[in-house]
């Protein structure tokens, strides 16, 4: 059998399997606050999952994990393209991250799929996912940061004038595609994001899991690698969460090692249900200052 059609006979088997595991992607796009935005869903429960990408990334770097998450939970999982990625129509506003999270909040409403929401953030993701869930704690059941963002962190490996130097340099160029006009507004708010962010400590009374990339990274010192790393143990301190090491993965961990992520999204899903986000205190780690409910790991 010729290669062209063996690709076709695989690719009419997974949709079928896609099919009966009821997780075919259903794409959508909605207006929403001044700008056209692509959602892709894989149908489920009354119960949601969203999945947040890292910056410069969209929906599709989620294609694979996707299904398996819809298949292991039963729930409707949703990845979506931020404004200029994708399939999404860019925005010439000046970049703030209050802004993105109203915009996929209304984006879900308009979906009703903004209730019972367990939160999965990549990267700059995890900073999305760690302020949805302060802004509105009653909808959010659970949290799980996939190799992600943490403000300790970014101070750890230099700052974010620093990372926001190096990308504005590489995206600042004469006549830029709308991809690269979307991660200069990103970035050029980089820092604005970082401070904004120490307003918005980890939330409490949910459960969290914090999932570090065990591979190191090429050509970088220990030392940024500690700092980075530092974050993510932080944020299980504040949290009192679950820490996981996933051996072999570098930071696009969710490629690397689906299986982890499917995992540690699954329990988090499945010991979440029924519960609500408590807003954290700054400094202050779950369970000190109120009650020992605010724990829930």
């Amino acid at each position: 059998m010729k290669p062209l059609v063996l690709a076709l006979v695989a690719a009419s088997l997974v949709a079928a399997w896609q099919a009966e595991a009821g997780t075919a992607p259903k794409d959508v796009k909605l207006a929403v606050r001044g700008t056209k935005m692509h959602l892709r869903l894989y149908p489920g429960s009354g119960r949601t999952i969203l999945l947040e990408s890292g910056s410069g990334l969209g929906a599709d770097t989620w294609n694979d994990v996707a299904p398996l998450i819809a298949k292991r939970t039963g729930a409707t999982v949703v990845s979506y393209d931020r404004a200029g990625m994708g399939s999404s129509e860019g925005l010439d506003t000046v970049y703030d991250v209050h802004d993105e999270i109203s915009r996929i909040h209304t984006a879900l409403h308009a979906l009703k799929h903004d209730r019972s929401l367990t939160l999965v953030g990549h990267s700059y993701g995890g900073y999305l996912i760690q302020l949805y869930a302060n802004l509105y704690p009653g909808d959010v059941e659970g949290l799980v940061y996939v190799d992600a963002n943490t403000v300790k962190g970014i101070d750890g490996i230099g700052g974010a004038e620093t990372l926001a130097a190096g990308r504005i340099k590489a995206n600042d160029v004469p006549d830029p595609t709308p991809y690269q006009r979307s991660n200069l507004r990103l970035s050029r708010a980089l820092v604005a994001t970082q401070e904004m962010m120490r307003r918005y400590p980890p939330v409490c009374a949910v459960p969290v899991t914090v999932i570090t990339a065990g591979k190191q990274w090429p050509d970088t010192p220990a030392a940024v690698v500690e700092g980075w790393r530092s974050g993510h143990a932080e944020l299980v301190r504040m949290t009192g969460g679950r820490a996981v090491v996933a051996d072999g993965a570098g930071h696009m961990l969710h490629k690397d090692r689906p299986d982890t992520v499917v995992d540690e999204v699954a329990r988090v899903f499945n010991a979440g249900a029924g519960r609500a986000a408590m807003p954290g205190i700054v400094g202050l780690p779950c369970g000190k200052g109120r009650s020992d409910d605010e724990t829930a790991n």
